[in-house]
């Protein structure tokens, strides 16, 4: 019989899968919005719809806990919802022009920078990262540069690498907050920071019209509700009782969601140049991981 421990593990990582599930699809409905608005608008709109669907489990939990927020909470909060807030306007200003299939593969290359960051924080990298890194290169050049173009990278292509880095250290900064602040009210307080900043940014860059925000109203319900509010709370809970290296390598499997997502909501097709880039792609997620699966293997240490 399994033991108390292996048991909360598999459950986390069920949580993860649904996750990556979650935000595949969510890749899909983030372009159909970008036709209507624009990055912070929309963001802005998703983290508030985010509060607000988690705000009656918050209420519960303070009060069920009597422990409301403390002044270490709002900070944690505040720094994650920054990274966030940076993250994702890069991914929503550059996932209409790429597609979403393409996106979700090149955003993917955060599970291979999380332990190329950790080591630069004194975590121990293995080989296997930086193999991963290797195979990761041609896998980028199938996905981003067309049959018989020169080596050049589209700017939303650009985008994407340079937010797959940023994600990086999302996932990190969670990954470190999520041990010593419940998951309810880190998640509450990283959609409120990014909420604000996002809204602050829209009506300073953008000119947001009640019409188009009508326009996208399922694509804002889903990241709203599914990918914001369930998808970043599973993500918290998920990752607070899996080791990093396994929750990254299952939340990899987003990217496959996404080309699923893009082929099924969106129509998209790539040629078969681009299916051997994201076929690569996954297999340097995997491989990044691998090494800290078989490290981890019955021990605590963490990334």
């Amino acid at each position: 019989m399994n033991n108390p421990p292996v048991r909360n593990e598999l459950r986390c990582a069920f949580l993860l899968f649904i996750t990556a599930a979650i935000w595949g699809f969510a890749m899909a409905f983030q372009r159909e919005a970008s036709l209507y608005l624009q990055p912070f608008s929309f963001n802005a709109a998703r983290y508030t719809v985010g509060i607000v669907s988690l705000l009656p489990f918050l209420r519960r939990e303070i009060k069920t806990t009597g422990q409301p927020f403390t002044r270490k909470d709002l900070l944690k909060g505040a720094v994650q919802g920054m990274a966030l807030f940076l993250a994702s306007f890069l991914q929503q200003s550059a996932v209409g022009d790429a597609g979403a299939g393409k996106a979700g593969f090149l955003t993917a290359l955060y599970v291979v920078m999380v332990p190329v960051l950790g080591a630069f924080i004194g975590k121990r990298t293995q080989i296997t990262t930086w193999l991963a890194l290797v195979l990761a290169l041609p896998a980028l050049y199938l996905l981003c540069v067309p049959k018989g173009e020169t080596l050049t990278l589209a700017p939303s292509d650009s985008i994407l690498i340079f937010s797959s880095v940023v994600w990086a250290v999302q996932i990190l900064c969670m990954d470190h907050f999520v041990q010593t602040v419940s998951p309810l009210k880190l998640c509450t307080m990283q959609f409120l920071s990014a909420a604000i900043i996002n809204w602050v940014c829209a009506f300073i860059f953008e000119r947001p019209a009640w019409e188009n925000f009508l326009h996208a109203w399922v694509p804002i319900a889903y990241c709203g509700v599914m990918s914001t509010g369930v998808g970043y709370l599973f993500q918290a809970m998920g990752q607070k009782g899996c080791r990093p290296a396994f929750a990254a390598l299952i939340m990899s499997l987003e990217s496959v969601f996404c080309v699923i997502a893009g082929a099924l909501m969106l129509g998209e097709r790539m040629d078969a140049r681009g299916y051997v880039g994201c076929v690569l792609m996954l297999l340097a997620v995997l491989l990044a991981q691998a090494g800290g699966l078989f490290r981890l293997k019955g021990g605590s240490e963490r990334v």
